[in-house]
């Protein structure tokens, strides 16, 4: 009789204890989901790739460039309709500590973007148009001559023939150079690349290239 009292409540204990435990369980998700960011539209919000790892060798990364343009509109039907980037943040901002431009309302609205392809710690992109526009914003932009101060973009990428296609149709877009062969000598021998250089709608100069062979990798 022991025994079977003892079997009993060794069988009721066990379901007490299996219920107690889904209970818990159930307790702690609904308990984390509050303290959860609320979802975000996928088509919107992409993930910031890389910051799990963003120093793997030394503690300072060029984290982005930002591009200050007339029109962000243009620049996106480039960088990102064309080129591929994926925009991460996108929103509307005042500066009003920028007293060389102070806009009407003192407050220099602008509208800041925000793009990445493969890292959201190295190379990203930012599109920067102000919105209070004045003259000098609003004027041509000037050539693209290789001379101090002005900069050079370099975009690699595995598909240089659909991608300077994709961007030489773009809207105010000017083809310096179509895509040819490029040799860079190294000590371990010639690096092959195709190189093709464009100038963005705001004049900022952008080579777009493929690497065929680096014997440094082999």
């Amino acid at each position: 009789m022991v025994r079977i009292y003892r079997g009993r409540i060794g069988r009721k204990m066990k379901r007490l204890l299996l219920g107690a435990f889904s209970v818990f369980a159930l307790s702690a998700c609904a308990t984390i989901a509050p303290d959860a960011a609320p979802a975000a539209d996928s088509s919107e919000v992409k993930p910031l790739f890389g910051a799990d790892d963003p120093y793997p060798v030394n503690p300072i990364n060029l984290r982005r460039t930002t591009l200050v343009v007339k029109d962000a509109e243009a620049s996106l039907a480039l960088y990102r309709d064309a080129l591929g980037f994926e925009i991460v943040y996108d929103q509307e901002l005042t500066s009003p500590g920028l007293s060389s431009r102070h806009g009407a309302d003192g407050k220099n609205r602008s509208r800041l973007v925000l793009t990445q392809t493969n890292s959201a710690e190295i190379g990203m992109l930012g599109i920067w148009q102000f919105l209070d526009q004045t003259e000098k914003d609003l004027a041509e932009p000037e050539a693209a001559d290789f001379t101090p101060g002005k900069i050079v973009l370099l975009f690699h990428t595995k598909d240089l023939e659909e991608k300077f296609a994709a961007a030489a149709s773009v809207p105010g877009v000017t083809v310096l150079g179509s895509p040819k062969e490029r040799r860079y000598p190294s000590p371990a021998g010639e690096i092959v690349v195709m190189v093709s250089m464009l100038v963005d709608p705001d004049g900022h100069t952008i080579e777009l290239n493929e690497k065929l062979f680096d014997p440094r990798e082999q």
